[in-house]
């Protein structure tokens, strides 16, 4: 009597529930599959960059504060183009240009952090040859650096044949290599002074340099495709990556930095370079506001405005 009292579930509300349950599963399924393929795709390509795992270290150990200018010189050209060959040099290569047929050329994660990088190259390279690789403002440019900058690394990003980007930058590489072994041989200039410090710190925290990145960083939502959210975080990271391996060579060769600028700058500027370089989500979301979702834009934007104000108290304390 007690059973006839139950009422039976109807095959809609069976349906109900299988669609239910259904929609409470495929969520964590499609994430969990997400995350593994993901996961076997940085065992192949990596994606993130720890200082640690940086190919200046090699550099370092050669290269001390005691060392010849010249071999300063050496080290610090050397860290200025290291990001640009490691990504000449990855997994997949210089992907920027692949055909749209090529599987890689949907890593767009990767193409945007190498626009970053090729950007970064370039604005460093312009400085270096035009400030500190002669003796005053009136000497004439290094032949190798003023060709590498004008030429090969002005070259376009996307370029896949006639030339391609690869050949073109793979030949400014090497012009730098060449003042390189002039600097070695005592045949071309290298010369930090202390204005050369403070201007090359306030050229990299300025309007030409950081603040393009970061106006991509904090460009109102409305202004931003959710498609274009991941493109800006990861040109900054390119951008970031060069920046880490010439800031920190020129630094650990220029100690007396830490004593004007204070270890506590520096220290935090490192900091949040590592942050940057290892930022790495496994979803970049947009989160709106007071949204409970991440707001992955905002959090690379504040890294980077904390490393620009560290290095600028950096450039105030070595003007004084």
């Amino acid at each position: 009597m007690q059973k006839k009292l139950i009422p039976k579930m109807t095959t809609f509300g069976k349906w109900s529930v299988i669609v239910l349950l259904a929609f409470i599963l495929i969520w964590p399924l499609t994430v969990g599959i997400y995350w593994v393929l993901y996961k076997g795709y940085t065992k192949i390509d990596a994606t993130r960059f720890p200082w640690f795992s940086s190919n200046m270290h090699s550099i370092l150990d050669q290269t001390k504060p005691d060392s010849a200018e010249n071999k300063k010189g050496i080290a610090l050209s050397a860290a200025l183009r290291n990001r640009l060959e490691y990504e000449m040099g990855s997994t997949f290569g210089w992907s920027v240009n692949d055909l749209i047929i090529s599987p890689t050329r949907w890593l767009d994660n990767r193409a945007n952090r190498q626009r970053g990088v090729i950007f970064a190259t370039r604005m460093l390279i312009n400085f270096f040859s035009t400030n500190l690789a002669k003796y005053g403002t009136v000497d004439k440019e290094n032949q190798f650096l003023k060709e590498a900058r004008e030429k090969y690394f002005a070259f376009s990003e996307d370029s896949w044949w006639f030339p391609s980007t690869e050949s073109q930058y793979r030949e400014g590489i090497a012009l730098m290599r060449k003042y390189e072994d002039e600097l070695a041989a005592g045949k071309a200039v290298y010369n930090m002074r202390s204005d050369d410090m403070y201007n090359m710190l306030t050229f990299i925290i300025g309007k030409q340099f950081l603040d393009q990145a970061l106006g991509l960083l904090v460009q109102p939502e409305n202004e931003v495709a959710y498609t274009e959210l991941d493109d800006r975080i990861y040109y900054t990271q390119g951008v970031v990556l060069v920046l880490r391996d010439f800031i920190r060579t020129f630094v650990e060769l220029y100690p007396a930095i830490k004593e004007k600028g204070g270890e506590e700058n520096i220290r935090i500027a490192f900091r949040e370079m590592e942050q940057i370089c290892t930022f790495d989500p496994l979803v970049v979301l947009r989160g709106k506001h007071d949204s409970v979702t991440a707001d992955h834009r905002g959090k690379m934007a504040r890294y980077l405005i904390s490393f620009r104000e560290r290095l600028n108290d950096v450039a105030q304390s070595i003007r004084r």
